[in-house]
């Protein structure tokens, strides 16, 4: 038990560290090319805070966890957008600042709505499925050349930073902060399945609980530094970009197994709410983000406390 706590602790701490250098060597390496904030965010940014999904999903998978799989899935996004979105609605209602988006993002929101709509069909129909896993792609490859075509920006806000002044050996140090993601993916994995065995604990309930909460502290970390930076626009599409990278691709990873094994104890039914409960917290999210783009508003706390608890609440059902 002790190892398995000291493993998921690193794990982490090491996410968390790493998650801040992750977004800042991000955010130069993408401006660089002169790609908007909402692309960076939903792509670059989005990519490696959802690494760590990817990576344990791959660790879990090889051991035919599948049920666990989906927790981690379902986990995350729920997670991405009640807590990650809460506290930074938090922030920004304590700070008394206003939200605005732009106009643009009206279509990405309808692209998460549908994304969301897809996974839940894929899960129900069969997530361990190599035909499941070629929908998602596809479907991610779609989306990712759509933010290609309209993520390139004609004037880069400089935000009082100098490209001229970019840090050095920038790429190298951007894959060393995802090669720390990776080792701590790995940690958090093998704390999560020391737990499982001692425990006997149900895979999807610890998929829902340790792996997505603490695959989902790059999220919280970024956003909760943009945030403070005011950089409204890249937490959107960092929350977007992971939430439909979460679903179409780190979902897909089971399917490419093609072992039957991966789909032992799983069961839709019990599932069913907590996909339900998401699906409502990514309805109010775009809703809100749509209103905001068509006019600038205060940020509600009331709303902030809305999304926080949803996902406490969620755990009721998880267990």
């Amino acid at each position: 038990m002790i190892i398995a706590l000291l493993a998921i602790t690193s794990g982490i701490a090491l996410i968390w560290v790493s998650a801040e250098k992750l977004e800042n060597y991000s955010v130069h390496a993408a401006r660089e090319f002169g790609f908007s904030p909402f692309f960076i965010g939903s792509t670059v940014i989005a990519f490696g805070t959802s690494a760590p999904e990817m990576l344990t999903t791959f660790f879990v998978s090889l051991e035919n966890k599948g049920s666990m799989v989906i927790g981690n899935v379902i986990g995350s996004n729920v997670a991405n957008l009640s807590l990650v979105f809460g506290s930074m609605l938090l922030i920004v209602s304590l700070k008394k600042l206003k939200i605005r988006q732009e106009v643009a993002i009206q279509k990405n929101l309808l692209i998460l709505l549908v994304s969301g709509l897809l996974i839940w069909l894929i899960i129900v129909i069969d997530p361990f499925n190599i035909a499941s896993s070629f929908i998602l792609l596809t479907s991610l490859i779609l989306v990712i050349s759509f933010w290609y075509k309209n993520g390139v920006s004609d004037e880069i806000e400089s935000e009082n930073e100098s490209y001229l002044d970019l840090p050095r050996f920038v790429s190298l140090k951007l894959a060393l902060s995802l090669m720390f993601l990776v080792f701590a993916a790995w940690l958090i994995t093998f704390g999560a399945n020391k737990i499982l065995d001692e425990f006997s604990l149900g895979e999807l309930f610890i998929g829902y609980t340790v792996l997505a909460i603490g695959t989902s502290l790059p999220e919280i970390a970024a956003s909760i530094s943009l945030a403070l930076k005011g950089r409204y626009e890249t937490v959107t599409g960092t929350l977007i970009g992971s939430n439909i990278f979460n679903g179409l691709c780190v979902l897909a990873i089971p399917g490419l197994f093609m072992n039957p094994k991966m789909s032992l104890g799983w069961s839709y039914s019990e599932w069913s709410p907590l996909l339900f409960i998401l699906f409502m917290i990514t309805f109010i999210f775009a809703y809100y983000i749509f209103s905001v783009s068509k006019k600038e508003r205060n940020a509600s706390i009331l709303l902030s406390c809305l999304f926080l608890s949803s996902y406490f609440v969620s755990l009721y059902f998880a267990y």
